[in-house]
């Protein structure tokens, strides 16, 4: 494993904590993947959320507490420098999803 890929692990780690922790139980937020900026500067954080119905409320609150999710991952990595984070809803799960649905369908 690279060093980038153990960096873009450990900040979904610590990020799915957080969030875990602190984000209602209305839905369930998942972080799907982390892919950083070539300078390390940036995050780009993808997520999926459940009901799907739930996805703006979800957005709401990471961007409300992007500060404090970057806090927290500082406070428990070993990282030197955080990357700031950007939180976007990961449209390759969606489309994923939705064909193993269709595949599913068709079976019947």
């Amino acid at each position: 494993m690279s060093h980038i890929e153990t960096l873009e692990k450990e900040i979904r780690k610590y990020a799915a904590d957080y969030i875990t922790r602190e984000a209602s139980r209305m839905s369930l937020i998942t972080i799907t993947r982390c892919e950083l900026s070539d300078d390390g500067k940036r995050a780009a954080m993808f997520i999926s959320v459940l009901p799907e119905k739930a996805e703006t409320i979800a957005m709401d609150f990471l961007k409300r507490h992007q500060d404090d999710i970057r806090h927290h991952i500082q406070k428990l990595s070993r990282i030197r420098q955080v990357p700031w984070l950007r939180f976007t809803v990961d449209r390759g799960e969606k489309n994923r999803q939705l064909v193993d649905e269709l595949l599913r369908e068709e079976d019947k």
